[in-house]
């Protein structure tokens, strides 16, 4: 109805999980980053979660859109199932063929199993997505972590993605759950967005549907970050009806009057997010104020002691850690062998698209500069440094290192994983275990690790005009 008024092509508050509507705050960013880590590792769960409509199944469909062709994906949407109608829905969506009527866990496994192998040998991925998974009990639960048991030699044959809301936490917590728990390699919790992202989030929404100028006052905005407590959905429900009542009223501004009638009607007279006598407030704003300046004063102290990789490689590290403990063990080898025992490419080229596929991006250039200007687009800095004493057990993967073999023949590889006295790396399409002691011997002691640039930073990563070489995975 209003759509004409204000000049739109669509509604563009709509509840619907549309990707092309998605929008990617830092938060939603990590998110996919922990996705796409989910999707490459061969070991385990990658867990997903968030308070309801905060935009977890949004960007599970945005996922699902870039991923490679040659991934096979099965999204459960309901799975407040039995054992075997989980079972059967799993073979539904994989389209496997199996006896009508069946109710044998074995042969809905056999089938699966069956299933798995044959995309396996044609050098395919199978992927399974669960939404709303704080709806599966301990039984379907354990029976997706025996599903991780299908594998080969060298890796599962099955990749589990589970989303779900902040109960799903705390029912993988649970003492009985423990092997389940300890197979999620990559974990997130998506939590409301802040007063600016709002105002980012409602223009990105009204662009994509068409708008050419604001709809929305600075003060309007400010209220609805405090009326749906930056929960996404409640946004949508907000701005379609003030847009609704503004263009009732040929209003063609959304004010806070118009926004704070249409929360009325949309929850009632009874909005989700308490109001705070003045006293009260200004307490807490104090008290809130204090901690932030201890919590700074500890960061700076943090980040002074050296380059400070994005948060995301250290939650990395954590997550590869627990899941260690449940994975089979990768070749082990001596780089002493290289490069004639390890037929692989140990381009620098290799080497950066590994590093920054760990952080969900993909990049196509080889060019040592464009690589450091490109990441600055992303926020990041292209830290390069020195460790004269060739520390590798001080260094927080991921990390790109500069390595020599015997005959002092550069190349280079990615440290992703440090565990005690063994280093988990990247050499082109392979990755290896090798001792740190190793590594050491044929580390030259330069890195290049990433990190989040201060919020103040106002410089850009690359000239004006460059196109970027780097971008979000299968975009």
């Amino acid at each position: 109805m209003y759509c004409d008024f204000f000049n739109l092509t669509e509604k563009p508050f709509s509840l619907a999980p549309d990707p092309r509507y998605l929008y990617m705050s830092r938060q939603h960013w990590e998110a996919l980053a922990h996705l796409m880590y989910g999707v490459d590792d061969d070991w385990g769960f990658a867990l997903i979660t968030g308070e309801v409509g905060t935009g977890k199944t949004t960007l599970c469909r945005f996922l699902i859109e870039q991923l490679p062709d040659d991934t096979e994906v099965a999204f459960i949407i309901n799975p407040k199932l039995t054992v075997e109608e989980l079972l059967a829905a799993i073979c539904d969506e994989f389209r496997i063929q199996y006896p009508e009527g069946n109710t044998s866990v074995k042969v809905f496994i056999d089938l699966i199993n069956a299933y798995l192998l044959d995309v396996h040998s044609r050098a395919r991925k199978s992927l399974l997505i669960i939404d709303e998974a704080q709806c599966l009990s301990s039984e379907l639960l354990e029976q997706l972590r025996l599903l991780t048991n299908l594998e080969t030699n060298q890796s599962k044959l099955l990749r589990i993605i589970l989303l779900g809301q902040p109960e799903l936490r705390d029912k993988l917590s649970e003492p009985g759950l423990q092997q389940m728990s300890q197979r999620i390699t990559a974990r997130y919790h998506i939590g409301p967005l802040s007063k600016k992202e709002v105002a980012d989030y409602v223009d990105h929404r009204i662009r994509i549907a068409g708008a050419k100028d604001l709809l929305f006052t600075a003060p309007s905005v400010n209220k609805l970050h405090r009326l749906s407590g930056g929960i996404p959905r409640l946004i949508n429900l907000i701005c379609d009806r003030a847009l609704l009542g503004a263009c009732l009223q040929k209003q063609s501004i959304i004010n806070r009057a118009t926004l704070s009638m249409a929360a009325r009607e949309v929850f009632h007279d009874t909005p989700p997010c308490k109001t705070w006598d003045r006293r009260a407030f200004i307490g807490w704003g104090l008290a809130a104020f204090s901690f932030a300046v201890i919590l700074l004063a500890v960061v700076m102290l943090f980040n002074n002691s050296g380059p400070h990789p994005v948060s995301y490689t250290d939650r990395m590290q954590l997550h590869n850690e627990v899941a260690a403990r449940e994975m089979s063990e990768l070749p082990r080898m001596s780089l002493s062998w290289w490069p004639e025992g390890l037929p692989v490419s140990g381009s620098r080229e290799t080497a950066y698209k590994v590093l920054l596929r760990r952080n969900g991006f993909l990049y196509n250039s080889s060019n040592d500069m464009t690589f450091c200007n490109d990441v600055g687009l992303l926020g990041l800095d292209c830290v390069h440094a020195k460790d004269s004493r060739r520390r590798v057990e001080k260094l927080t993967p991921p990390a790109v290192l500069k390595l020599s073999d015997s005959k002092v023949k550069e190349f280079y590889a990615t440290l992703i994983a440090l565990r005690g006295k063994t280093a988990t790396i990247t050499l082109g399409n392979k990755t290896i275990k090798v001792a740190v002691k190793d590594l050491r011997s044929h580390w030259s002691g330069d890195y290049i690790v990433l990190r989040q640039r201060p919020p103040e930073y106002t410089g850009s990563g690359k000239a004006a005009g460059q196109e970027s070489s780097v971008k979000p995975k299968g975009l």
